[in-house]
């Protein structure tokens, strides 16, 4: 009797491995008021769900993909792969937070932190397109900030004037750059 629960203790510790390894997949940004969805009881225990208090939740079966209990619409399973800050794709889409995201390429398609990712055309904040972001040069700071060669952007909002080659992160949501200081994207008025 003491094998039997050993083994079944066993048993549901391996199969919660995929669970708990992908907690610490973004690293610690992730809170509400840094942009970030910290949504609970997404996560599965069965094998297949990537569940990890950060917006994953996402569970492949034999009935197909779900996110959060829900179907993901047009999901392969066969090719399913999450990814962090809810992400996943297959082999034809990719999704956020078990939404198809318009626009995004599956190929090149890669999170890059802090809820966003990228493709070779298109930068994402959430799932959502950042209109004139550039792919190639653009990576996230920390805290919700993130920078291309041109701008500066919170939580994928473009920060007007900010400078993005002075542009550094504090910590507590605070930024500057050459000439201003910021607060959670935010110029703070001196």
């Amino acid at each position: 009797m003491n094998r039997l629960l050993s083994l079944i203790t066993l048993l549901l510790l391996f199969t919660a491995t995929p669970c708990l390894a992908q907690r610490h997949c973004c690293g610690a940004d992730r809170h509400n008021h840094h942009g970030h969805r910290y949504e609970r009881g997404c996560h599965d225990l069965d094998h297949g769900c990537y569940g990890n208090g950060g917006g994953n939740g996402y569970c492949v079966g034999s009935s197909g993909v779900t996110w959060c209990g829900r179907p993901v619409k047009g999901a392969s399973a066969s090719s399913f792969t999450p990814m962090c800050d809810g992400y996943a794709k297959d082999s034809w889409n990719v999704y956020h937070d078990g939404r198809k995201i318009k626009d995004a390429s599956c190929g090149s398609f890669a999170t890059i932190g802090c809820g966003y990712a990228r493709d070779t055309w298109n930068v994402f904040f959430n799932g959502k397109k950042i209109s004139g972001a550039s792919p190639d040069s653009f990576r996230a700071l920390r805290q919700g900030y993130a920078k291309d060669r041109w701008n500066v952007y919170y939580n994928g909002k473009k920060i007007s004037g900010a400078n993005p080659d002075s542009f550094r992160c504090s910590r507590d949501g605070y930024a500057s750059d050459t000439w201003n200081d910021y607060y959670l994207g935010r110029k703070i008025k001196k």
